[in-house]
């Protein structure tokens, strides 16, 4: 796969797209169920004003002996900022699950400026996250308070934080971070423990109205319409040789920023795997989502294969497609083969279903197809341009349309017919990589 073709897969994601590491040490990592809306807003909370469980009875919840989730602290089912997993437990049977194990993963606070001694856990007063009652309020579970340890986790690190908060999965903890291990650990006492934020919504959120961004290095230049003009937001995330995408990964209605590593030549130690590095949140941060998939060569893709509203990953290895309808490793959910190996993948909602598609572009030559599997073309056009390929839904009708960046000048059509640009603006810069953004409202 030429270096040329994996660059330009930048330009090649969906207009609705929408652990080597989960829970990851340095990154806030969330799970296949994550699905509301990633807004972080830890509440900085003063030793005068906090509710603290010796405020309350012994039959609040705050005193019932766990932690609150993380999906109730700050809207996501991840580890907060400065947090990381530190261990697991397990509530076998469980029917959030099929039937299955259901697992509960401590967040600790990953910094202390005081020791641990040998509980490897340092007191409250050590760390940034204050021991309190949830919202301070005896009726909700208490945060970073409890010093203790499972320690199947990042056990490399010999002192960390009391526990912040509780994430939970259907998926074991070691298939997603690599420093989580087997030893076992069952409490069925959690068993009907649950909150709202650990359930998937999956009333899909579009349809976006396409807006431009465009990649610099790492550098990411947002603008909120399709007219010339400045980057209404510009900020950094990735690195310079990584490769950009942009989806909807947690169906909260608005498409943010993602990086694929290892496209060219692997990582040091793991060259045969793809990371990805995924935001939930509008602009720069640490990711929330951390996935291995694909390998080197293959070209990233991101689109909403199933309809959920949740944006998912997806590779093309020359002309065989390999999508999936989780953010987590493992095989391929459609695995089919259309186009040829030199053909540009692009993707979008070609019919307004819901639903991403795929395409190629040979040339100044649009294919498309409707169904994610072998076959003939449902749309064959032509539609002049050159520079980088691009999709996007221009009109907001639902419809992903097609599009061309050249050196700052964009055109595109709404129609999946030959003929000329049905708009054209200038924006970003001439030599980066062109991507559409876009939230519902």
């Amino acid at each position: 796969m030429s270096t040329k073709l994996v660059n330009a897969a930048a330009g090649f994601l969906d207009s609705r797209t929408s652990r080597r590491g989960f829970l990851r040490r340095t990154a806030m990592v969330g799970t296949a169920l994550v699905a509301a809306p990633a807004t972080f807003i830890l509440r900085p909370v003063t030793a005068e004003a906090a509710v603290i469980p010796g405020d309350c009875g012994p039959s609040t919840r705050c005193n019932d002996g766990w932690t609150e989730f993380c999906s109730n602290i700050h809207g996501v089912n991840t580890c907060p900022p400065g947090a990381l997993v530190g261990g697991w437990w397990r509530a076998e049977g469980n029917t959030f699950c099929d039937g299955e194990s259901r697992y509960y993963m401590d967040c600790h606070s990953s910094t202390c400026s005081c020791g641990c001694g040998a509980s490897g856990t340092c007191s409250p007063t050590c760390t940034e996250f204050a021991c309190h009652c949830h919202e301070d309020s005896c009726d909700n579970r208490k945060t970073g308070c409890t010093r203790f340890r499972y320690g199947q986790c990042n056990n490399q690190e010999p002192c960390i934080g009391p526990i912040i908060c509780r994430v939970v999965t259907c998926i074991p903890p070691w298939e997603w971070d690599s420093s989580c291990n087997k030893t076992d650990a069952v409490s069925q006492t959690t068993y009907t423990h649950d909150a709202p934020g650990l359930h998937p919504d999956t009333t899909p959120k579009g349809p976006y109205v396409a807006r431009p961004a465009v990649l610099t290095g790492a550098t990411w230049q947002l603008r909120n319409s399709l007219s010339t003009g400045s980057a209404e937001s510009t900020f950094d995330f990735g690195l310079e040789d990584d490769v950009p995408l942009i989806g909807d990964f947690s169906n909260s209605g608005v498409r943010t920023v993602g990086m694929v590593r290892g496209t060219r030549h692997g990582i040091a130690g793991r060259e045969d795997r793809l990371t990805w590095y995924l935001r939930q949140v509008e602009g720069p941060g640490d990711p929330d989502l951390v996935v291995e998939y694909g390998r080197p060569g293959d070209i990233p893709l991101i689109g909403d294969w199933n309809g959920n509203g949740v944006h998912t990953i997806g590779v093309r290895r020359g002309n065989r497609w390999l999508l999936k309808n989780e953010n987590s490793p493992g095989p391929a959910d459609y695995d089919f083969t259309f186009g040829e190996p030199d053909d540009i993948p692009i993707v979008g909602d070609w019919d307004g279903s819901g639903r991403s598609r795929i395409g190629v572009v040979r040339g100044n030559q649009w294919l498309l197809r409707l169904a994610l599997s072998s076959g003939a073309p449902n749309y064959d056009f032509t539609f002049a341009g050159s520079g980088h390929p691009v999709t996007g839904d221009w009109d907001g009708d639902g419809s992903t349309g097609v599009g061309w960046f050249d050196s700052g000048t964009w055109t595109f059509r709404n129609a999946h017919t030959s003929g000329g640009p049905e708009g054209t603006f200038d924006f970003g810069d001439p030599n980066g990589l062109p991507l559409t953004w876009g939230r519902n409202a």
